[in-house]
């Protein structure tokens, strides 16, 4: 029996250099996701069906073919190496587009054929990123968005994910950063705060509000004082290491917190209060070279940094800060219309 296959749908060289392995058992691969997965030897060897001498013995031959050690083993237990982490990359997305393959056969309309693992602050994926997905779709129906939300705003500690969007500049060559822009963090209250306690019009006034604060912006100190030099010595009122539980108190009139200024282009019910000062935030996105290789994440990529964090479209994200503006709100609809109507 022989099979046509288109040209597209030949497998890369490296793919079938790989499969050529002396020794390669495909299901030690299935071994080395479940000890990954569970966390431990033993109990990843109920999982299978496999011994724990047997599992161990994989395991072993695994790293012999692939030349590299997967695991770093102490007497706390067993942690992936930076060869581990990059081969559980890849074995994962073999097993989603596995499974992939088999529920398209069950549900045809569902065309997927790739996906990109984002890992991104909370702030950025819930106030931000969401209003250009449905945009991402139209222009890739076939590509699977993975978010995943970490309040780890560093870089270079998730070699799992193809793309990582931080706030502090990788110091390794690798993976690859780029600069997007710029976060800008001002006082915002809502109006029904300032109506009832008035409105601060300098940062000495501070003193006479609740301040609500976010440890990740505030440098791990919790006091506005890590804001702005001459901020009052004040302890905040309520403190979170969450940014929706943040904006939700200020919303509701619980006090005043900094915030980033793209709020004042998106949401109308936060006030932007201009003191003078602001504390500025670098946004990079960092990639693995071979991920930028993977069409999915090259779209991705791309996207991220033309339509959804642009330092050059919008005033928010400059390197150079600017006070929020009553057009803010007509260049954001004007920003959103333009990435629904062009490719």
């Amino acid at each position: 029996m022989s099979v046509n296959i288109p040209n597209q749908a030949l497998p890369d060289a490296e793919l079938l250099e790989g499969s050529r392995l002396p020794g390669l058992n495909w299901d030690d691969f299935r071994v080395f996701l479940a000890v990954v997965e569970i966390g431990s030897i033993h109990r990843a060897a109920e999982a299978v069906g496999l011994s724990q001498p047997t599992t161990s013995r994989r395991l072993k031959r695994l790293e012999e073919v692939l030349g590299v050690r997967l695991f770093d083993r102490d007497r706390a237990g067993s942690r992936l190496t930076h060869e581990g982490k990059r081969v559980y990359n890849e074995i994962s997305s073999a097993r989603f587009a596995m499974v992939r393959a088999a529920r398209a056969t069950q549900h045809p309309n569902r065309n997927i054929e790739g996906d990109c693992k984002i890992v991104i602050g909370d702030g950025l994926a819930t106030y931000w990123l969401p209003y250009f997905v449905d945009r991402f779709f139209e222009l890739h129906p076939n590509i699977e968005l993975k978010l995943f939300v970490s309040l780890d705003t560093g870089a270079g500690k998730n070699e799992i994910f193809d793309i990582q969007l931080h706030y502090f500049e990788p110091v390794e060559a690798n993976p690859i950063s780029i600069r997007l822009g710029s976060l800008h963090f001002i006082p915002f209250a809502s109006r029904g705060y300032l109506e009832k306690y008035g409105r601060p019009s300098t940062v000495q006034d501070l003193s006479k509000h609740r301040l609500l604060g976010h440890t990740a912006y505030l440098v791990d100190k919790g006091t506005w004082a890590a804001w702005a030099n001459d901020a009052p010595a004040q302890m905040s009122s309520f403190l979170t290491n969450q940014s929706g539980p943040l904006v939700a108190c200020v919303k509701q009139g619980a006090g005043i917190a900094l915030l980033p200024t793209y709020l004042a282009a998106t949401d109308d019910a936060l006030v932007p209060i201009d003191l003078g000062t602001h504390f500025p935030l670098p946004v990079f996105m960092s990639y693995q070279r071979g991920s930028a290789m993977k069409w999915p994440v090259r779209s991705v990529l791309n996207y991220l940094k033309d339509a959804v964090i642009n330092r050059k479209t919008m005033p928010w994200f400059s390197d150079a800060f600017e006070a929020p503006g009553k057009n803010w709100e007509q260049i954001f609809d004007a920003r959103i219309n333009r990435v629904l109507t062009t490719v």
